[in-house]
C-alpha cells in the first residue's frame, strides 16, 4: 500500500468518526507505521498536521449541519466532537469569523471538499516521484561514516559498503538508517555512503564525511514513480518559493543528502520513500 493510499484511507476513516476521539495512535496502528512516521508521511501529504486536519473536516461539517438542519448548535457541536458549546463557538468563530449562531442566521454554506478531491488535489503536488512542497528541518552537525566514490557508480559504492557494515564493527553508530551524501563540481560528482556515527573514531576501513548544521528543504520522493524529475522539480522550487531560501554549498560545491529510514523498502516498492535533503540559507 502506498503512503497515498494510507493517507487517503485514514482521511476517510476520519470523516466517518468526526464525533469520536481519533488518536494518531490509532491510525497509525491501522496502517503498521510508528506514530512518528504516520505524522509525518500525513502532515508531507496533506499540508499540515493531523490534529489541525481534524479540526478543519469537524468544523466543515459543522457549517454543514448549520445549514441544511434544525439541530441545536449544542447538538452539532457533540455530533462534531466537540464536549462543550463554548469550545465549539470558539473554534467555529476562529475559523468562519462568526459563531455558529450567526451563521445559521445568515443563511450560509460552506465550501465542501471531499475527500477524493483532496487525494486528487495531493496527487497533482507530485512532480514525477518528488512531493515538491518540502519541509524545512533543521540538523546539527552530521558526522558519516561509510565509503566514497565515483557518484556515477553509486549503487557499486553502495555494495561496498554494505559489505563492510556486515563485519566491521560500529559502536558509536546512531542509528541503522542509511546516508547518500552527493557532491558536484561541475561535470564531476562524488558520492558518499554510510550511517551517522557520533564521532569521527571509526574503523581505518571506513572514511568520514562531516557535514556542518543547517536548514534543509526535505522532499519526499517516491522511487517507484521514478526520479526523472527530481533535479528539475528542486531547482524549481529554489528558484521560485517565496521565503528566501537559497542553495547552500559545500567547499563552493552544491550538494545533497538522501535519507534512508523504515519507509525505504527498495525502489519497485509502490510504498517506498526516501527523503532528499537540499541544504539551504536564507537569502
Amino acid at each position: 500500500m502506498s503512503s497515498f493510499e494510507r493517507v487517503a484511507r485514514a482521511m476517510k476513516y476520519i470523516d466517518s468518526h468526526l464525533s469520536e476521539d481519533i488518536s494518531i495512535e490509532r491510525l497509525a496502528d491501522m496502517f503498521y507505521l510508528s506514530p512518528y512516521y504516520f505524522h509525518r508521511t500525513f502532515s508531507a501529504i496533506v499540508g499540515k498536521a493531523l490534529a489541525e486536519y481534524i479540526r478543519d473536516r469537524r468544523l466543515e461539517r459543522a457549517a454543514v449541519l448549520l445549514s441544511e438542519t434544525d439541530k441545536p448548535v449544542i447538538e452539532i457541536g457533540l455530533e462534531c466532537g466537540y464536549d462543550s458549546a463554548q469550545a465549539f463557538s470558539r473554534a467555529f468563530k476562529n475559523c468562519y469569523g462568526m459563531p455558529p449562531t450567526e451563521y445559521r442566521k445568515q443563511g450560509l454554506y460552506p465550501t465542501v471538499t471531499t475527500v477524493d478531491e483532496l487525494i486528487v488535489k495531493f496527487t497533482n503536488r507530485l512532480r514525477g516521484g518528488v512531493f515538491v512542497n518540502p519541509r524545512i528541518t533543521r540538523k546539527e552537525k552530521l558526522i558519516i561514516a561509510g565509503v566514497s566514490g565515483d557518484g556515477n557508480r553509486t549503487g557499486e559504492v553502495w555494495e561496498q559498503f554494505m559489505k563492510l557494515y556486515e563485519t566491521v564493527d560500529i559502536p558509536n553508530k546512531l542509528s541503522g538508517n542509511g546516508y547518500e551524501v552527493r557532491i558536484y563540481d561541475n561535470d564531476k560528482c562524488t558520492v558518499h555512503v554510510g550511517v551517522a556515527v557520533s564521532d569521527a573514531n571509526v574503523d581505518g576501513r571506513l572514511s568520514v564525511m562531516v557535514l556542518p548544521a543547517s536548514h534543509y528543504a526535505s522532499f519526499d520522493v517516491y522511487p517507484a514513480r521514478g526520479y526523472g524529475s527530481e533535479n528539475s522539480a528542486m531547482d524549481e522550487w529554489l528558484a521560485n518559493n517565496d521565503k528566501g531560501w537559497s542553495q547552500r554549498l559545500l567547499g563552493g560545491n552544491p550538494y545533497v543528502v538522501e535519507f534512508y529510514d523504515e519507509r525505504y523498502k527498495g525502489n519497485d516498492d509502490a510504498g517506498s520513500i526516501v527523503e532528499i535533503w537540499v541544504p539551504v540559507k536564507k537569502s
